[in-house]
């Protein structure tokens, strides 16, 4: 128990240490079972097997940092569900997603949003549809969907509409050696932004995750298990993500 409480404290520590901000969303539209693609796509949560407790740090350079709390169940009692939140001195948000079973090869989920910008005062709920398709004779093979502002409320009179986002995905397991993600950002081109997200993430040993992503610039990270602890670190052109999880 004491060295738990020890493991815990260092990694509050390390949070402490670093300064900075936001980096940009890994691809994963379409990846099933890990609690930081659940917080991207709620129907992710459908494949989480323990209750799992992330913390994480995100850093940009010259910019405040960014902290995330998350805790997540694979079993509500009506599916799995996450709360998620996130506090950076531009921007403050809870989520509360579920997610369950629609059909026997497809994962839905709904994340719920209460979204606070202290700068200007504007406060929105906004919510998140989120589908994942994984059909039998193709099971190395998984498609994602995330519609994001699907629908939003405007809490006070001065808020400009938040704008929907469309985001369609795959997901490609390597032999169980790794996973190879590609993600097509406004994929409707509602907002004139389309791009192509990629991301592969390879595992050399079982306690090893090597990661590499393309979102305008190269990006790296790697990750490392121990018993029910992770720890990862991710890096893009000045930008850090520091993470650690603990699966119950």
């Amino acid at each position: 128990m004491k060295s738990k409480i020890g493991i815990a404290m260092l990694v509050v520590g390390m949070l402490i240490v670093f300064q900075g901000s936001c980096i940009a969303v890994n691809p994963g539209t379409a990846i099933s079972g890990a609690l930081m693609h659940g917080i991207r796509n709620p129907a992710g949560l459908q494949g989480l097997v323990t209750p799992e407790f992330s913390m994480q740090l995100r850093i940009v350079s010259g910019e405040s940092q960014q902290y995330q709390i998350s805790y997540a169940e694979p079993d509500y009692g009506t599916g799995a569900g996450l709360l998620h939140i996130l506090y950076q001195e531009s921007l403050r948000q809870i989520t509360y997603s579920v997610a369950a079973d629609l059909l026997e090869t497809t994962d839905a989920g709904v994340a719920l949003h209460y979204i606070s910008v202290p700068e200007s005062g504007n406060k929105y709920i906004s919510t998140d549809l989120g589908l994942q398709l994984n059909l039998d004779h193709l099971s190395w093979l998984r498609f994602g969907l995330l519609v994001e502002n699907f629908w939003h409320l405007k809490l006070g009179e001065t808020e400009t509409a938040l704008p929907t986002n469309v985001t369609i995905g795959a997901a490609v397991d390597l032999a169980g050696y790794g996973v190879l993600a590609l993600d097509i950002n406004d994929a409707w081109n509602i907002n004139s932004a389309r791009k192509l997200l990629a991301g592969v993430e390879l595992y050399p040993t079982p306690d090893l995750a090597l990661r590499a992503r393309w979102i305008d610039s190269l990006g790296l990270g790697i990750g490392y298990t121990h018993q029910q602890m992770r720890i990862d670190y991710d890096w893009a052109a000045g930008e850090h993500q520091l993470c650690f999880r603990w699966q119950f």
